[in-house]
């Protein structure tokens, strides 16, 4: 069995998550934010259509 690390961005605050499929999905903390998207320029503009949010901390 084969690990992939899963790529993470943030965008407007938001965390961007590339999921088996290849899928995209945007998250509030833990909760899934819009629907499952099938490009990351797609997640990245439904991002940056939300209210902004404070970047998280490290």
């Amino acid at each position: 069995m084969a690990w992939k690390t899963r790529n993470i961005e943030y965008v407007n605050g938001y965390k961007i998550v590339e999921v088996d499929g290849p899928t995209f999905k945007v998250f509030d903390g833990d909760r899934q934010i819009g629907d499952d998207f099938p490009y990351p320029g797609e997640a990245a503009a439904h991002a940056n259509s939300l209210p902004r949010l404070n970047p998280p901390r490290s």
